[in-house]
């Protein structure tokens, strides 16, 4: 009644009071009904209600203090625990509270309005976070539905029994009296099976998952139904009324709330936006709920409009307290508010819409508050809002930013708003992972981060803010823009490092949690700790997995990363679409975005967002070609035109794709709109052919009107006029036209693109003032636009799930996005920016952090980028003066060094040259002397051999005063050589005082100590990039730097306890470095660089070496290549390299392990250098290590070896080689003993003869050395190396090599010795090529010979020696005699003649019957292949013109050769007759026949030898060309042969006796015949001769005819009388009678030749074979001399 007290002021006031008072102190509650009003048979309200709305009746009064005290009575009922106001009562209560600030007029109300709204909500938020509803998870959702459709009184029921049957089983298992064994846990709670798990939401028993899920779906029911009837409890019971009463007002409240807020807003609230309420049970989340939806309906209220620019200031106050109200509630909001769905849906249909409104608000408080509205909603509500948060930063944020006629406050405030979006990294990121890496959004980050990057640069300043924004909030706006940039990179590099350090906390954690309760087990049971109720051990298991996958989740971060890459391939086939259509389309469909149906591509011209050219889609929709015209068509259906005017439908077909310049394209297009349009509207035109007219005629009109070229524009009544008739003869309303008309001129056809375009200029031409209505107008569109976007989602209903920021890999490719913006605006204000120091901070922050990124993430190109471009920031490898923003780049490379080592990679190569610079500044800063100048000066610098020193000294300017300076171009991998004039030194000086005075030289230093700690990948890297430096230091020959070159020593001298592996990688690229060094043309660098080497391999000698390991002999390694593979070496730093190694040898022999391969190898290149001092230093360390360390040869035989062979070969002076092959003959005797000492231990021991190396190994290199060495030049060094070789062979050979080694020496040793000897024999003019064997000087053509029958008669000595053991090698050794004798040199055929003819003659009686017939199969091949068949190619001529067709000397190696052969056939018969099988005899008498009937025909054909003479063949001597000799010897060979075999018992029972003694007649009647037939012609024609008289010339034929055949029977008369006389004499009795007929008459025709001799010898033989048959007896002594022999005649 007080408060009803109209009129009263005072009295309103006590009561306000009084009821204040009655709530602070709990004395007024108001749970019971209304006992003063009579509402019938309604239920009655709460008297809580009655009393809220007696204090909001009080409102209508002006008076102050009624309105203070008004506030402080809602304030205490709202605030105060005891009481509870829901439903409409509490908006009322607010509402009241926001009229009286909105009405009073005194500022002490409005602020205690303030305040008591902001408690009042406060208390109202607190409330729901303190009464959550039981959740349950997304697999119980099935239980509670379920749940849900049974009666709530059955539900209620079974859940008392539940538990009243879980209590009674705790009381029987405690007392031990359970008839049945529970389970683990007891019985489940739900099902009354055993349980082995329980609920750890609950603590209930529980068998399974499935009574899990039913258990807290039934417990969340009991709880929602019997909240109600808990709100209106007295003192904790419930009655019946207070039940009944709970469940009224429960049912009324939905009824209620929509006039509640009706009233409060002073507008009618349709009861739909409140139907996500009707599900809300809980009181305090409904009264939340209530206050939210009044809250965000009173911001959405638009203002009046402004007058003389100034808008009424009690709206504004209004919304902006609505919009502070609703930025506490969701600021304030805790766990329970923020996975509301309802709050939720709230949310996004009134606050995203209320802020779409404010969010361009041109009053700046308001639009203040709207910015951090939408902050609050990323921070807690981003999850849910996915779609209005990109809407929002695409439509309106980036909008404004872009916009030229948006206020310097707007673009102020936004770029505070994006700066705070900055300082959460999680926020950015997952704006990356939802919207630019799905194919269906736009790019917000990547659009986000290009806009702030333009701010920064001031690319938006130039022509559209110039009117608008001052320089100095340029200026704000570019640090602005800078700093969010740079604090965005900041925020990812701490968020990287927590996620990585939580993640590591995180495993830890769980890895002994897990030990724990694997410990505790058996002792604690189990529990269902996951969903899925798992044993103990196995959740504990999947946590730990978890845990690992939290920060990595390699799955989801590849998932992300090729979503990314299938954006970045649509992004391609646009852009190709865009340059040529077709090639566009088979790329997409290429890539599977579309397929070949119409319908596809048609969906694809769509959607607008993709970035699809209009004026493109519209040439290739009008192409005459089928494909194109179903595009167009199912384009066209997909259209919905049903009641719409033609002009609307045409602008909605017309926003697809910019009509193409062709007139036939334009009909097509047009036909099928016109055909579609009458399809859907049948009633507007009479036919198509109407619609088709029509529509063509208002794009002409569009034209016509709005084409600045067309002068005169058509009239109304010319639209009209031209329009007549077109419906099928009928005319349109003119009312219809004319609306038509009055559209086109309105609002113009035009695509989105051309009004933007226009609108930009437009505001590039308007003043300040215009402006202002300019932004107007895009505010409007921009809501427009947001709302349309926000209904088209909703509509489609396409909504992806929020992708959650968890893993560090997404920052990969949000950063390959950002980078190139970061890098272009950080490199441009940094070069921009002289003067602003907090730029330049700014700007190089943000160097480092993205740095920092791009390193860890091993991002290689973008690493190199930022490195690169800061290093040239340094100002270092440039000739400008510093200021301090370079002095702070070097600081900050030097920071990256050091907190970024482990990443850099081939990075480093940047900030170690820039140290290098540092180090040459510092010295001109302090006056030192430069490197160049202890290395260099011109007396003391010594010439290369190749005289590249002198020609780089030519090439360079003086070093005297530090003119020249090497420049190197970051990035661009080249340099040049910079001429310092006076000005450029002076500003080098000052530059160098700077870097001096700033640069704290003990922070290089700590970024070499610090190697130590860099990881094995990582100091690879460094080693790497510093010997790049340091190489471009020595580029200059006199300048150059050895500052890298000694920190690369020192570096590795830090890093000499790292493992052998990693030092190994080191070794790798220092060593290569070292070796270029000590290759320089400067003797002084090079001899640092070896000195360098030398202490690091002295310190690294002092480490144990295992066996098996090769780590010395890499450390060893640049020794041997200078000396080895490094041409133009000079010899001081030959001679160096042989004094380090001689005196490592003395000095540290037992340590060395490995290494003794690369000492070895470098003793090997001494002996074959020029340098007899070298060769000398390196022998005698030889020596000493034969004499001192024996065993360390006999470890390292092969290398060792090699090296004495290759002091056998130098050719030095004294008698090196000579000892080399005593050491060799030595080395050789130490093998032969060491291999005998161990097959004794392991015949003793029983080893396992395959872990025994084959003693051919190490015998190979001493032999094959030794055969080398027998093509030396000297005679004493390749006598002494070929009687080693086979004394060797002949001491060794039997007891240490098997058949195996004995072949592997024959086909390595010694055919390669003879295959030189016979290369070297060759004319030099015919060498084609020196041998590979060969040594530096091989032996004149003149002592080959003498060598080649030493090596020779060496072997065929050895064959003799071992001739048992070494016979598998006959036909090997035959071959190798085959090769000298068919040789073309004639000298080498005599000596292979030779020695066959002396292995047959010394090894002939111990060959056996196979080897004897391989040799003569060989002697036969020799023969065949010897026989000089090309002296019967040429054609006989009289003329003696032409060429012979044979080359001279090789026939008359081939007549010499038969010779040859003859002869040792003669003196083997001779000696080895009786051994010889009787087959090989036959087969030599075949060769022995082929050679003499070769030589009988060739000696017959006398016109062909004269022939050969007129050629030139044999021109010198004055008999013709003839083979007499051959044949006499031949023949010889063969009838004395033949005699022995028909006298030798062996032969008789052998199938050859009869051939023999066959052959034996026909050879001795052939040949007297022969000797018979020549001797009569000879006597006729000298009877001839003396009677006729002829020509000279035919006299001097025939005389030659005469002297060949006297000279033919001459040689004749020896092989008849002492040949064939004396074997016919001797031969059997028997024998000769058989064959007496074919003898006795050429015996008689001989007794009338002219030789004395030959008649004696048949007289002999008439006398003994022919007397006896004849029955006449006659002795020889009775026969008469040779009147000869008394000097009488015949």
């Amino acid at each position: 009644l007080g408060c009803g007290a109209a009129g009263n002021p005072k009295v309103v006031a006590l009561s306000l009071e009084a009821l204040h008072r009655l709530f602070k102190c709990g004395g007024l509650l108001g749970k019971g009904p209304d006992p003063f009003t009579d509402t019938g048979n309604v239920p009655a309200r709460c008297l809580i209600d009655a009393v809220i709305d007696s204090i909001a009746g009080c409102a209508d009064q002006a008076d102050e203090l009624v309105q203070l005290r008004q506030v402080e009575a809602l304030q205490a009922a709202l605030t105060t625990p005891s009481c509870e106001v829901h439903g409409n009562s509490c908006v009322l209560a607010i509402s009241t509270c926001v009229k009286v600030y909105k009405d009073s007029k005194s500022q002490t109300n409005q602020r205690q309005a303030n305040q008591a709204l902001t408690q009042m909500l406060s208390s109202i938020t607190q409330r729901m976070e303190l009464t959550p509803g039981l959740k349950i998870d997304a697999g119980s959702e099935a239980a509670y539905r379920e749940l849900k459709a049974l009666p709530r009184a059955a539900v209620r029921q079974d859940f008392i029994k539940s538990y009243t049957d879980q209590m009674i089983d705790k009381v029987v298992m405690q007392n031990g009296a359970a008839e049945e064994a529970p389970g683990k846990f007891g019985w489940c709670v739900v099902c009354r099976s055993p349980a082995m798990h329980y609920c750890v939401d609950t603590k209930d028993p529980v068998c399974g998952r499935t009574c899990k899920q039913r258990n807290l779906a039934r417990l969340k029911l009991v709880n929602t139904s019997s909240q109600m009837t808990e709100d209106f409890t007295t003192d904790g019971v419930s009655s019946e009324a207070t039940t009944a009463a709970a469940t009224t007002i429960a049912e009324a409240m939905a009824t209620t709330s929509s006039q509640a807020l009706t009233v409060a807003l002073g507008e009618q609230v349709q009861p739909e936006s409140l139907m996500e309420l009707e599900a809300v049970t809980n009181p305090y989340h409904r009264d939340t709920l209530l206050v939210f939806h009044y809250l965000c309906k009173m911001s959405m209220k638009d203002l009046p409009p402004a007058t003389n620019g100034q808008v009424a200031s009690n709206p504004v106050r209004v919304k902006k307290l609505s919009l502070e109200l609703v930025s506490s509630i969701l600021q304030n909001s805790g766990p329970v508010i923020r996975s509301s769905e309802h709050f939720i849906m709230m949310v996004k249909k009134l606050t995203c819409i209320a802020l779409i409104k404010n969010s361009v608000s041109s009053v700046p408080k308001i639009f203040s508050l709207s910015l951090q509205i939408f902050m609050t909603l990323i921070t807690n509500f981003r999850e849910h809002l996915r779609m209005e948060i990109g809407v929002f930063i695409e439509q309106i944020f980036l909008r404004i930013l872009e916009s030229g006629n948006s206020s310097f406050q707007h673009k102020n405030r936004v770029l505070h708003t994006f700066y705070k979006l900055c300082t959460d990294a999680s926020t950015a990121l997952e704006l990356f992972l939802n919207f630019d890496c799905d194919v269906d959004e736009k790019n917000i980050f990547e659009r986000m981060v290009d806009c702030l990057s333009k701010i920064a640069q001031g690319k938006y300043t130039s022509l559209e803010h110039s009117n608008l924004i001052q320089p100095h909030q340029e200026q704000e706006l570019k640090g602005l823009a800078l700093q969010a940039l740079v604090t965005l990179m900041e925020s990812i590099v701490d968020w990287a490092k927590r996620v990585t350090e939580e993640q590591q906390a995180l495993l830890t954690s769980t890895l002994i949690a897990s030990k724990k309760k694997e410990e505790t087990y058996d002792a604690t049971g189990d529990s269902d700790g996951d969903d899925d109720i798992k044993s103990n051990s196995t959740a504990a298991k999947e946590a730990a997995t978890a845990a690992v996958t939290v920060g990595s989740t390699p799955n989801a971060a590849s998932s992300i990363v090729s979503q990314k890459q299938r954006k970045l391939e649509l992004q391609i086939g646009v852009n190709k679409f865009n340059m040529k259509p077709k090639r566009g389309i088979e790329y997409l469909k290429q890539m599977g975005f579309i397929s070949d149906n119409p319908q596809d591509m048609a969906e694809l011209f769509l959607k607008g967002e993709l970035g699809l050219d209009k004026t493109a889609i519209g040439d290739y929709l009008g192409e005459d070609k089928p494909f194109n015209k179903a595009i167009l068509y199912s384009l066209v259906e997909s259209r919905d035109f049903r009641q719409q005017e033609l002009d609307i439908s045409l602008r909605n077909f017309l926003s697809i794709f910019r009509l193409p310049g062709e007139a036939q394209k334009i009909d097509r297009m047009m036909e099928k709109f016109a055909e579609k349009y009458c399809q859907d509207n049948p009633d507007v035109f009479a036919n198509a052919d109407c619609a088709f007219v029509l529509s063509f005629s208002l794009i002409m009109l569009q034209t016509d009107l709005h084409n600045p070229g067309v002068v005169r524009k058509m009239t109304k009544d010319e639209f009209v006029r031209n329009n007549r008739g077109i419906n099928n003869g009928q005319d349109l309303p003119r009312e219809y036209l004319e609306g038509l008309y009055d559209s086109i001129v309105a609002n113009p056809i035009a695509l989105k693109e051309d009004e933007e375009l226009k609108n930009r200029l437009d505001s590039q031409a308007a003043q300040s003032w215009q402006k202002q209505d300019l932004f107007q107008r895009e505010t409007e569109s921009m809501i427009t636009k947001t709302q349309e976007m926000m209904r088209e989602k909703s509509r489609v209903g396409k909504s992806s799930a929020y992708v959650v920021a968890q893993s560090v890999e997404h920052i990969r490719p949000l950063f390959e996005v950002a980078c190139w913006p970061y890098l272009a605006t950080l490199a441009v204000l940094l070069e921009m920016s002289d003067d602003n120091a907090n730029t330049v901070a700014l700007c190089i922050e943000g160097f480092k952090h993205c740095i920092r990124i791009a390193a860890r993430f091993e991002m290689e190109t973008e690493r190199d980028a930022f490195v690169s471009s800061l290093a040239k920031f340094t100002y270092l490898t440039t000739i400008k003066e510093m200021k301090q923003k370079n002095i702070e780049c070097i600081k900050a490379l030097l920071m990256i060094g050091l907190s970024e080592g482990d990443n850099l990679g081939p990075s480093w190569q940047y900030v170690l040259f820039c140290i290098s610079q540092l180090q040459r500044m510092e010295l001109l800063g302090t006056h030192r002397k430069q490197d160049f100048l202890f290395f260099g000066g011109e007396d003391e610098v010594a010439a290369s051999p190749t005289g590249q020193h002198q020609a780089t000294r030519s090439n360079s300017i003086s070093t005297k005063g530090g003119e020249v300076v090497k420049r190197r171009a970051h990035g661009l991998g080249v340099s040049a050589l910079v001429n310092l004039g006076q000005d450029d030194r002076q500003v080098e000086l000052v530059n160098s005082e700077s870097v001096v005075s700033q640069i704290d030289s003990a922070q290089i230093e700590l970024l070499f100590n610090k190697t130590t700690s860099l990881s094995p990948q990582a100091i690879v890297h460094f080693v790497t990039q510093l010997a790049r430096v340091s190489k471009e230091e020595l580029a200059l020959a006199d300048q150059p730097r050895i500052f890298s070159l000694q920190k690369l020593v020192e570096v590795a001298d830090y890093n000499m306890r790292r493992s052998r592996l990693e030092w190994q990688k080191m070794w790798r690229a220092m060593s290569k470095h070292f070796i270029e060094a000590a290759s320089h043309p400067n003797i002084k660098v090079c001899l640092y660089t070896i000195d360098c080497v030398r202490q690091l391999a002295w310190k690294f000698l002092d480490k144990e070496e295992l066996s098996m390991f090769q780590f010395q002999a890499d450390f060893l390694q640049p020794f041997e290549v200078l000396m080895v593979s490094t041409p133009n070496v000079a010899r001081e730093v030959k001679d160096h390299i042989v004094s380090i190694i001689a005196w490592m040898v003395e000095k540290k022999a037992s340590g060395i392990k490995s290494g003794w391969k690369i000492v070895f190898h470098i003793f090997r290149a001494a002996a074959q250098d020029s340098y007899e001092e070298i060769t000398q230093t390196a022998f005698a360390s030889m020596e000493y290590i034969i004499r001192e360390k024996h065993d360390v040869l006999i470890d390292n035989f092969t290398d060792g070896i090699g090296a004495l062979l290759a002091f056998g070969q130098c050719q030095c002076k004294g008698d090196v080689s000579k000892k080399s092959i005593e050491h060799l003959m030595e080395a050789a005797d130490n093998l032969a003993e060491k291999a005998a000492a161990s097959m004794g231990s392991d015949k003793v021991s029983g080893a396992d003869p395959s872990a025994v190396r084959h003693p051919a190994e190490h015998w190979l290199h001493i032999l094959r050395g030794l055969s080398s060495l027998g093509s030396d030049n000297r005679r004493e060094v390749r006598s002494a190396a070929l009687d080693g070789l086979f004394d060797c062979l002949q001491k060794h050979g039997s007891s240490s090599f098997d058949e195996d080694t004995w072949r592997l020496v024959f086909n390595t040793v010694i055919k390669p010795l003879f295959d030189d000897i016979h290369h070297q024999m060759q004319p030099r003019d015919q060498q084609k090529q020196p041998s590979d064997r060969g040594t530096q000087g091989s032996q004149s053509f003149a002592d080959a010979p003498s060598t080649c029958l030493q090596a020779l008669t060496a072997l065929v000595r050895l064959v003799d020696e071992h001739l048992a053991l070494l016979s598998f090698l006959m036909d090997d050794v035959l071959k190798l005699i085959r090769n000298c004798i068919t040789h073309d040199t004639e000298s080498l055929a005599r000596i292979g003649v030779e020695g066959f003819k002396q292995l047959l003659l010394l090894a002939g009686r111990k060959m056996d019957q196979t080897s004897w017939a391989k040799v003569t199969v060989c002697i036969k091949e020799l023969f065949a292949n010897s026989m000089p068949k090309q002296l019967m190619c040429v054609e006989v001529t009289a003329s003696g013109e032409g060429e012979l067709p044979f080359r001279k000397d090789d026939v008359v190696i081939q007549c010499v050769v038969q010779l040859l052969l003859i002869d040792m056939l003669q003196e083997t018969f001779r000696d080895h007759y009786p051994v010889m099988p009787a087959e090989s005899v036959m087969t030599l008498l075949d060769a022995l026949k082929n050679s003499y009937e070769f030589a009988q025909e060739f000696n017959q054909q006398i016109e062909l030898r004269q022939t050969l003479k007129r050629l030139g063949f044999i021109r010198e001597m004055r008999q013709l060309p003839g083979l007499l000799k051959q044949e006499r010897e031949a023949l010889s060979c063969s009838l004395t042969v033949l005699f022995q075999v028909q006298a030798d018992p062996k032969f008789q029972e052998t199938e050859y006796a009869e051939k023999a003694i066959e052959r034996l007649m026909q050879m001795c009647s052939m040949v007297l015949k022969n000797y018979i037939n020549k001797e009569r012609m000879i006597q006729e024609q000298h009877a001839q001769a003396e009677q006729q008289q002829q020509a000279d010339s035919t006299n001097q034929e025939r005389e030659a005819v005469q002297v060949e055949m006297e000279r033919e029977v001459l040689g004749l008369v020896p092989i008849i009388s002492y040949v064939v006389m004396t074997g016919l004499k001797d031969l059997q009795s028997e024998l000769f009678s058989r064959h007496v007929q074919i003898l006795f008459p050429l015996l008689c025709e001989l007794t009338a030749v002219s030789s004395w001799e030959v008649r004696e010898k048949v007289r002999s033989v008439l006398l003994k074979q022919v007397g006896p048959i004849l029955g006449v007896s006659y002795t020889e002594e009775e026969a008469p001399k040779n009147p000869e022999d008394d000097g009488g005649s015949v």
